[in-house]
């Protein structure tokens, strides 16, 4: 604080310790609190129980631990002589150790929930009406929380429970206390000879000596504080000018739907955060909150009808802000195409249906993990013209240049993008920032000052409320935020929404730079691997729901999978998806993905059941048109030279090869060969040789291997599950072991070769299949997995030498650079890709498939897929056991996008047979066809009305194309719509025929009403 004489600082500091007990104006202790353990988290907890029987915690002694969940029962009545406007419950439960808000109870008094209990919130005020010399019930529901971080699953950590008191409250008192708290922060963060600084110090002085703090602080204490006051006032006007920069203040309470707590608890911090919240806006009508997810809100109106119908009526009245966007704040690279505009289809219709149209159009994410190159074109398409992140500050070597741009898509569409920029330390990153302010002078002047936007942007947010676990604002907090409204050498303040912030932002859009592609968030880099069974769980229920979607299109059905959508958007939140929570919480998920599985096949196979008729038959619902081998009910396999997309083909309709595949072997080498490839391997499943027939030419570089399983010790410096630092290459070990290699398959459309082997303390088995008439070398995987710390990889050395390798992305793909040239290229080593990556040049190219796989590297020319993680926090035991996956080597001649697509595709979107379909000249007419590979149709769905069906495709090559469409019945109308399905524009149809005209990397939503009502 300086130490400069006399010590006016320190006198001041000293004097703010010495009021700080008289905010309580008077006490009375509760009695002790009862207490019952509960099995898990409940929203009907018995509060109503008669307590005589339960565990009694004195005040001043330690009482339970670690991951308690709990009720306890108490009781107060208020003295004739107390001030009624002036009462409040000090509730010191005591503190846990982790970094959050824990312990947290929910207080109900007569069964009323009024608010938290926590950390942060120790003050609970109460209702004038409990001053009627009555003995009223206090009941806590809450939980103990987690010790440390990482938590620690063996903590032997006791909470210190103080003692719980009714207290008077001397507001007066307590407002210049947090002034002049503010005042004093301020000073310290100014040079010390300034003007303003001195001139603070000052005012601070003259308030403290117009306060009479003589022994023993009592009347002489009261009768001085409005006196004390206006001195404050009138000298802190006298000390200079705030900064020209407006804060938006943004009251928030970050809620991590699931992350060191099951979804379970999330339910009861909704309640107490809301609770909370609606309190603080019943005593001060200028206090805003912004508030996202409606996944949260969903749950509140089922849990606490009492409280959601509280919010209705404060975002009626202005002071409750819906925002957000998406249904969760979701992980955006994990999740695939479709998905992310269920989040948006999902969360605005919530919004709407439940507020009215009053939702900021802000896609809300402050802590994903990074944002892929067309979420400004998805927002446009959802209504959205806002984002805002916090997590871009969290890069570990650059700083994005612009806190406040234009982001544009790979299309061209752009949004008003904001970084928050108010700063707090964390770990050992270069230039962290937070969205939970606790609204301390260098946080307030730092949101300015680390500001990097142009001169005439000067009006800025800063979200502030205690959060990741709920919490959000206090009382201390508002008393703050005014304190800054106007201080000199510090920015205004004053309390906002998201709406107003970015209204105030977008009349300066015009001189803002422009940010194009990927937002790549250089940290948490394992949440692409992490809990490898959920990626797999993921890709598993999206590809379900598109088939179940698509079939029922065809069918002319129109199944309800709403559920079936938001508990996918749900597991899609940051810290499920990711791998990043703990045990419980995957628990949760894995019934979850049970339930999406049961409750879209029985949709499917409603939708394939109806279009059965009287011979076997395939259904394909992929976007491509490609060969296909297909195994039948018995195991009987089939080809097909073009199987049509969004097709119902009869198995009478297969065909032979016309150059079958076959496999052999030589001593220790194996060799699985058809028209386009001989692919040798050796008895550890590692490529020798990859002889491309087209090109006459070895593929392999000289002397590599291929499908080299790569294993490195990973211990990241702070974030385990989260994080694969720069230094993971340090130790690597080639993972190999004695091998038992058997040829499995040996059929004309498909060869499989099996190896097994050990390492470590772990087991694999590579299944190596080829099929004729395909360029795919499928590499179907199982480990039993029991390292830890280790991180594994398949190595594919290409020989190709090329700038950049490409990725696929949701709704198109990128380029990122093979060389580590510049400081972002260098932070780049680990990167996310869907389907595939691949390198590319003027004769040929390699591209590495996956079936449910995130992570990747491509280093010079050599494309690397990340396979398995195995961290140990904060799940102790993740990612051990069974892991299932394939991934595929595709080796192509030249640019052949149609041959990569229609391959990972295929691999990602698996046949079905019906045993009886109708006659072959009906039924091999695809439900949609399009004359172009360079337009995907990735969705066919009923419209969510019931009228007609929506197409949406995509552009994705980078090229402007016309396309046709030809549907296998007359159309009546075709429209542009946007994601919620509302008329964009009027389409030209011809017959069963539709032309349609996209821009590089455009999406499209159709909606189709044909003749007759059919597929209606």
């Amino acid at each position: 604080m300086g130490g400069r004489w006399p010590f006016t600082a320190e006198k001041i500091a000293s004097r703010l310790t010495l009021i700080a007990p008289h905010i309580f104006r008077r006490k009375l202790p509760l009695p002790a609190f009862r207490i019952l353990p509960l099995p898990a988290a409940q929203i009907d907890a018995p509060i109503c129980a008669d307590p005589t029987g339960w565990e009694e915690i004195p005040h001043y002694t330690y009482w339970g631990g670690a991951d308690l969940n709990f009720v306890m029962k108490s009781s107060f009545s208020v003295p004739e002589t107390w001030d009624r406007d002036c009462l409040a419950l000090y509730m010191p439960l005591g503190v846990m150790g982790d970094i959050f808000n824990h312990p947290e109870a929910l207080v109900h008094v007569d069964r009323v929930p009024i608010g938290s209990a926590d950390r942060y919130h120790h003050t609970i005020p109460l209702d004038p009406s409990v001053a009627d010399g009555k003995s009223h019930m206090l009941s806590l529901v809450g939980w103990t929380g987690l010790a440390g971080w990482p938590p620690d699953p063996n903590a032997k950590t006791k909470l210190f429970m103080g003692e719980p008191v009714l207290v008077e409250i001397n507001q007066p008192l307590w407002q210049f206390h947090a002034q002049a708290t503010s005042v004093l922060d301020a000073a310290s963060k100014m040079p010390s000879d300034s003007d303003t600084h001195i001139g603070l110090i000052r005012a601070l002085d003259a308030a403290f000596k117009a306060l009479d703090t003589r022994a023993p602080l009592a009347e002489g204490l009261q009768q001085t504080i409005a006196s004390a006051q206006a001195v404050l006032d009138k000298e802190i006007a006298a000390a200079g000018k705030p900064l020209d920069v407006t804060l938006h203040g943004i009251g928030h309470a970050h809620m991590d739907i699931a992350y060191l707590w099951p979804i379970d608890q999330i339910r009861l911090k909704n309640a107490r955060t809301y609770s909370n919240v609606l309190r603080l806006m019943r005593d001060d009508p200028d206090f805003r909150f912004s508030h996202s997810q409606p996944q949260l809100y969903a749950m509140v109106e089922q849990d606490f009808p009492q409280i959601f119908a509280k919010i209705k009526d404060r975002v009626a009245t202005g002071q409750w802000e819906v925002m957000g966007g998406m249904w969760v704040e979701p992980d955006l690279n994990i999740p695939g195409p479709e998905a992310l505009v269920r989040q948006l289809m999902l969360g605005r219709a919530y919004f709407k249906d439940r507020f009215g149209d009053v939702e900021t159009p802000v896609l809300w994410l402050p802590d994903t993990f990074g944002f892929p190159a067309q979420i400004p074109q998805l927002m446009r398409h959802a209504g959205l013209k806002y984002f805002v992140t916090n997590k871009l500050n969290w890069n570990q070597k650059n700083k994005v240049p612009w806190s406040t741009h234009l982001w544009e898509a790979l299309d061209g569409s752009r949004v008003l993008a904001h970084i928050l920029t108010t700063p707090r330390d964390v770990q050992y990153l270069p230039f962290p920032t937070n969205y939970k302010s606790d609204l301390s002078a260098g946080e307030v002047l730092g949101t300015a000052t680390d500001a990097t936007v142009p001169a005439a942007l000067s009006e800025l947010p800063i979200c502030y409320g205690y959060g990741d676990g709920g919490g959000g604002p206090t009382t201390d907090l508002l008393y703050k935020a005014r304190a800054f409204a106007n201080l000199p050498g510090m920015p205004r303040f004053k309390m906002s929404t998201v709406r107003d912030t970015f209204a105030a932002l977008e009349k300066h859009a015009d001189v803002l730079s422009v940010w194009k592609g990927e937002h790549y968030m250089e940290g948490h880099r394992g949440v692409l691997t992490s809990q490898g069974w959920i990626k797999r769980a993921n890709r598993l229920a999206e590809r379900a729901l598109h088939e179940a979607e698509a079939l029922a299109a065809m069918a002319g059905h129109q199944p309800d999978l709403s559920e079936a959508w938001k508990l996918l958007c749900l597991n899609q939140f940051h810290d499920i998806v990711t791998g990043t929570s703990v045990p419980i919480v995957f628990e949760d998920a894995r019934r979850d993905f049970e339930k999406i599985g049961a409750l879209v096949e029985k949709a499917a196979g409603q939708a394939a059941a109806a279009l059965a008729g009287n011979a076997p038959a395939v259904l394909n619902t992929s976007p491509c048109t490609g060969p296909r081998v297909v195994a039948d009910y018995a195991g009987g396999l089939h080809y097909f030279a073009s199987l049509p997309a969004y097709s119902v083909t009869p198995l009478s309709a297969a065909q032979e090869p016309v150059l079958p595949v076959s496999i052999t072997q030589n001593d220790s080498q194996f060799v699985l060969e058809n028209g386009y490839l001989k692919v040798t391997c050796d008895s550890h499943g590692r490529l020798t040789s990859v002889y491309d027939k087209a090109l006459s030419c070895e593929v392999l570089p000289d002397g590599a291997l291929g499908n080299v399983l790569q294993a490195f010790e990973d211990r990241p410096i702070a974030w385990d599950a989260w994080d694969i630092d720069p230094f993971f290459e340090d130790r690597m070990d080639e993972v190999s072991g004695d091998s038992e290699c058997e040829i499995i398959e040996d059929h004309p459309l498909r060869v499989r070769l099996r190896v097994r082997f050990g390492w470590c303390n772990s087991r694999f088995t590579q299944t190596i299949s080829l099929c004729a008439d395909s360029r795919r070398i499928d590499f179907e995987t199982e480990a039993d997995w029991h390292e830890q710390h280790t991180l594994l990889k398949a190595a594919f050395p290409t020989g190709i030498r090329a700038n950049s390798a490409e990725f696929d992305i949701q709704w198109g793909s990128v380029q990122r650079s093979t060389a580590r040239e510049t400081s972002f290229d260098q932070a780049r080593f680990e990167v996310p890709a869907q389907k595939w990556a691949r390198l590319c040049d003027d004769m040929r190219s390699m591209a590495v498939l996956n079936d449910c796989k995130y992570g990747c590297d491509v280093r010079e020319d050599t494309i690397r897929l990340t396979l398995i993680k195995s961290a140990t926090s904060p799940d102790p035991q993740a990612d051990q056991g069974k892991h299932v996956f394939t991934y595929s080597l595709l080796p192509l001649t030249g640019n052949d996008r149609a041959t990569l697509n229609h391959e990972a595709y295929a691999l990602n979107t698996p046949l079905r047979i019906v045993k009886e379909a109708g006659d072959a000249s009906d039924l091999t007419t695809p439900f949609v066809s399009i004359d172009t590979a360079q337009v995907i149709i990735e969705t066919l769905k009923p419209a969510e009305d019931g009228d007609g069906v929506i197409l949406r495709m995509f552009e994705a090559t980078g090229e402007t194309v016309q396309a046709n469409l030809v549907f296998n019945r007359q159309i009546a109308s075709a429209e542009c719509v946007d994601f919620h399905e509302d008329h964009t524009a009027n389409l030209a149809t011809t017959g069963d025929k539709l032309c349609l005209s996209l821009k590089p990397y455009e999406i499209t939503s159709v909606r189709i009403r044909f003749e007759n009502g059919e597929g209606a």
